[in-house]
């Protein structure tokens, strides 16, 4: 059998210096003429090299590996986060590894711990605790994804997602839907998934309606969820009367409850208002259409990504936050009514 053949073998055939080759390499040319690119191209194709990324990160103290961290890969919403995030790393040299957490604290724990043992060279995640200092104990570059209540001192991409839940319960009010419930979970406190309910309550107290807890819905973000909301929302005392409409913190969990409502024979869109949050590719194929607020998901992987290179690059660079707009889209889902 053929032994690897080596950079050294490459050089000699291009009739340049190992240095020059390693340019070629790891920098996409650098400072290394066209001339010279070429014909090291040349020689690596003639010769059928493949670079060793692992002793070349050996050398540099790197690992050419990633680690995107998502809590729920089946939901779309992340995958495509993490698909976007994938591109555009790879395009870099990098390897990418996708773990999936189900929000359970012990799993991302275990990634922490292959993360403080040298695996990766950064970390792209949506936490399930936000425990700043415990992924700071991780040692390397780290960018969060998914808007945070409070400033922290971490790169940070996600969507304004204040400014798109009161984008959606707008909506509802504009199209006379009055009594407006929240479905969403509270799971981790100030987290971002908790803005919601924020920006839901600034919403009615702005509008002046007073507050009721029990229009307040805490599922979990998922199939499940949307059913146990529909089971809560048809055991609450003369229900018809007192909501017209319901917030669902996600698509996954308002198409459940679409669903749901439908075999107990209520229709969405004409006895009951739903929006949902991310538009997902099936909110569009449900029966009726979820009207939802668009996230954009190639932006915010892409984007997490780029913040995460810089930071490879410079440590010492300050953290930067990017937060997109989200974007409504109006189907058939929100009843219009007459006031």
């Amino acid at each position: 059998m053929k032994s690897k053949t080596s950079i050294i073998e490459v050089a000699r055939l291009a009739g340049v210096s190992k240095s020059t080759v390693s340019r070629v390499i790891t920098e996409s040319g650098g400072s290394v003429s066209r001339r010279a690119q070429e014909k090291v191209a040349a020689a690596i194709k003639e010769l059928g090299y493949t670079r060793n990324t692992l002793a070349a990160g050996l050398r540099a103290q790197k690992t050419w590996m990633v680690l995107v961290m998502v809590p729920d890969i089946a939901n779309p919403y992340w995958s495509e986060i993490a698909r976007a995030a994938q591109d555009r790393l790879e395009a870099e040299g990098n390897s990418v590894v996708v773990g999936n957490t189900d929000w359970v604290k012990s799993r991302e724990d275990r990634y922490f711990e292959l993360a403080k043992s040298g695996r990766f060279d950064g970390m792209v995640i949506n936490s399930v605790t936000d425990d700043i200092e415990a992924i700071n104990d991780m040692g390397i570059p780290v960018v969060m994804v998914g808007e945070r209540a409070e400033s922290q001192d971490i790169d940070t991409v996600g969507t304004d997602t204040m400014a798109a839940t009161r984008m959606a319960l707008e909506h509802l009010w504009a199209r006379g839907n009055r009594r407006i419930a929240i479905a969403t979970s509270d799971h981790g406190g100030e987290r971002f998934l908790s803005l919601r309910r924020r920006a839901y309550d600034d919403f009615m107290k702005d509008m002046g309606v007073p507050a009721d807890s029990s229009l307040a819905f805490s599922v979990k973000l998922s199939e499940e969820g949307g059913r146990e909301l529909v089971r809560s929302l048809l055991a609450l005392d003369g229900w018809r009367d007192r909501i017209d409409a319901v917030f669902c913190g996600n698509d996954i969990l308002a198409i459940a409850a679409i669903n749901a409502l439908r075999d107990a024979g209520i229709v969405a869109g004409k006895d009951l208002s739903l929006v949902g949050m991310d538009d997902i590719p099936a909110a569009a194929h449900t029966f009726p259409a979820l009207t939802t607020v668009r996230k954009p998901r190639a932006l915010i992987g892409a984007a997490a990504a780029e913040l995460l290179l810089a930071r490879i690059r410079d440590p010492e660079r300050p953290p930067e936050r990017r937060l997109f707009p989200g974007e409504l889209m109006v189907r058939g889902s929100v009843t219009e009514r007459h006031i």
